[in-house]
């Protein structure tokens, strides 16, 4: 179980290592003149949607040494491969979208001067880093499959969903057309699925 556990927290390290990456990718570019936004404003909710996400980690991080150190019954047999597979998948995502966007932030929040994103991993999906946190939790869970950690995957997943119709909520408001023609090409989370 020693190899396991080292093995989880080396590829949670990376995937949350990755948005370092692609902080600093970011930096480096240049602008992209996108469409941007001339006022700040967020998302009713936005915070909430925020700490909701964080309890969802928090069961994450929670269940992991809870499965592995108490030994706790598995809801199937683990799949290590696959959920490291999953976990370093999110964490090329994450990287690769946090490199793109320079308006990223963690709320549903526009400051002025956003820039409306549909590029790189934007225009394969609505919400890349969402995606990428759900691979991070589906991953989490296939490694570990206990209650608790089919738990955790539900919670991040749920409000995974919330804050991405939260955003686009927002996003509709500030750039209207342009991002009503963006909805109809490009799928929330899994392409052409949903």
């Amino acid at each position: 179980m020693k190899t396991s556990a080292i093995a989880i927290y080396v590829s949670h390290a990376i995937f949350w290592g990755s948005f370092l990456a692609g902080r600093w990718l970011n930096k480096r570019a240049t602008a992209t003149g996108a469409p941007s936004n001339d006022t700040a404003t967020q998302a009713r909710g936005a915070n909430a949607l925020v700490t909701a996400h964080m309890v969802g980690f928090f069961l994450l991080y929670f269940g992991i040494p809870d499965t592995l150190f108490a030994e706790r019954a598995m809801v199937f047999t683990p799949l290590p491969f696959l959920g490291a597979a999953l976990i370093l998948a999110g964490a090329a995502l994450a990287v690769w979208s946090t490199a793109v966007f320079r308006s990223w932030r963690f709320a549903a929040k526009l400051d002025a001067g956003h820039e409306l994103c549909t590029r790189g991993p934007f225009a394969i999906v609505r919400h890349p880093i969402y995606t990428a946190l759900d691979l991070l939790a589906l991953g989490s869970f296939l490694w570990l499959p206990s209650i608790l950690l089919a738990c955790a995957f539900v919670a991040v997943a749920f409000v995974s969903d919330l804050r991405g119709r939260t955003e686009e909520k927002l996003l509709l408001a500030t750039f209207g057309d342009r991002y009503r023609d963006y909805l109809a090409r490009v799928r929330r989370f899994v392409p052409f699925v949903y």
